[in-house]
Order: C-alpha cells, then structure tokens, then sequence
C-alpha cells in the first residue's frame, strides 16, 4: 500500500486582503513538483491578538509564514511574535518599502489596502468573485446564462483553480464537469456558445494527478477512477461534448501554470 504523503501549509497572512501573498505563494510553489500543499489565506490581521491567533495555528500546523504587512510596527510585532512561537516567516514587505524609502527619500504612509480602495473595478471584482463561487463545479445552472464565461471538463482539469483566477480579474465563471455516464445539463443548450471553453489535458498526466488525488483520499490506486482506459474514454467523452456544443475551442491544460491556461482562455474567447 502506498505511504500517504505528508500535507504542507503555507499561511499567506497580510494587514490587508492577502492577495500579493497568495500570489508570490503561488508563484514559488509551481517551482516544486509537489501538489499536497495547502496555501491558507489570512487577511485583515491588524492587531497583536489577531497575529497571536494566527501564529499559534500555523505553529499547531507546522506551517510557515509569508506576510505582507504595510506598517513597519506591525511588521516588527509580527516578527517578534514569531520568533517566540518559533514559527517560519517571510516578511516580503519590508524590504521592498525600506528600499524604497532610501530611493524615494520618502516615508510609506503606512496604510493597507490602498490598492483596493472602493472602486468600480472593485466592486466588479468582487461581484464577478461571489458569481464564480456560487457557479462552481455545475452550481447554479439556473443563472448560467449570466457567466462572461464558461468552462467545461472531465475531473482534475483545473476547472475550478483557473475559475477562481479569472473571477479575480473580473470575469464571472461558471464552470461544469464531465461525467461520462451523466448527460450534459440542458441548461448549456441555451449559452452563448462564443462564452464556452472545453479544458482537455494529457491522459498520462491525469492519471499521476487522480493516483494523487487518491492516496489524500486513503483509497486504492486500483479505482477505476484513475485506470488508463477509463481517463482514455472520458477524455474521447470530453471531445464528442466539444463538438456537440458547437466545436467550441478546448484548451490542452497540461503542464501549465493557471495564468497561462488564463491567457489562452481569454484569447480564444477574444477577450
């Protein structure tokens, strides 16, 4: 039986929403071949106890830190904090703003968030973010005529990652998986097929990613779940509904990063 691989954690934790941690998160950690590491968001940590709260759950976890807080304080209290929990951290803050404190022969105004201010684009965002969450993985089909666009694919296609990702650049996402012995909603029938993407990848990569999948679960290699033969026929299924829908463009997700799947989905809808 095959040894369960150890769970890693990343707490991505800022004065703000958090966002610039999870991304350089995201960036370093394509670097590796690993896929068991879980990135925890931790925003709106602006007090001692909060940052108290949160160290003592990455401690619990064995996790490590990365922070992006604005304010020098905070970032000193922060690094203390952790010093005498004795939990790794990443100040990726600092050292951008004490060098540019030197260049600018200014002082940071030290407020978080300036970024996100209420704006148009913000609200956007964020209606396009709430949209994509409710519309996850074949939800909400009632209101799916509402998605700027939508994806469609078998199992373990990145189908909700790259949603998440668009949602965060303002597109509303609706995305719905693949199964062949279920039949395709009807409610696709009446999309807009310009708004459609299929997500397709290479069978020997899907195979390592359900095996995968399956050791977190503690169930057997053995499920058809991942058998060559059946990843084969649900891939052949996935081409058959492409056409079906109108030839729409299907996109190979193969060894790439979730921006780049982006940039491609983006460009074959003409976006």
């Amino acid at each position: 039986m095959a040894q369960q691989a150890p769970t890693y954690h990343i707490f991505a934790v800022s004065d703000a929403t958090g966002e610039l941690a999870m991304n350089l998160s995201f960036a370093a950690l394509r670097q590796f071949k690993i896929e068991n590491v879980n990135i925890v968001r931790k925003a709106r940590v602006t007090d001692h106890p909060k940052m108290v709260h949160v160290i003592g759950e990455a401690k619990k976890k064995h996790a490590i830190i990365i922070f992006t807080f604005v304010g020098q304080h905070l970032r000193e209290q922060f690094l203390e904090e952790c010093s005498k929990q004795q939990v790794v951290a990443v100040d990726i803050m600092g050292p951008v703003m004490d060098v540019f404190t030197t260049y600018l022969h200014s002082h940071p105004s030290d407020e978080p968030g300036l970024k996100y201010k209420l704006t148009n684009e913000y609200f956007r965002r964020q209606e396009a973010i709430e949209f994509t969450v409710k519309h996850d993985d074949g939800m909400g089909l009632d209101t799916i005529g509402q998605a700027d666009i939508v994806l469609i694919g078998i199992s373990r296609t990145s189908k909700t990652p790259l949603s998440v990702y668009l949602a965060f650049r303002g597109h509303k996402v609706a995305n719905i998986p693949l199964v062949r012995e279920v039949p395709i909603p009807q409610e696709l029938e009446h999309v807009d097929k310009s708004k459609m993407v299929g997500l397709t990848i290479n069978p020997e990569k899907l195979v390592q990613l359900r095996e995968t999948r399956l050791i977190k679960l503690g169930r057997p290699l053995s499920e058809e779940y991942a058998s060559f033969d059946r990843i084969n026929e649900e891939l052949d299924y996935a081409r058959r509904v492409f056409d079906q829908l109108g030839n729409i463009p299907a996109i190979d997700v193969t060894a790439k990063a979730i921006e780049e799947i982006a940039t491609e989905v983006l460009l074959a809808l003409g976006k």
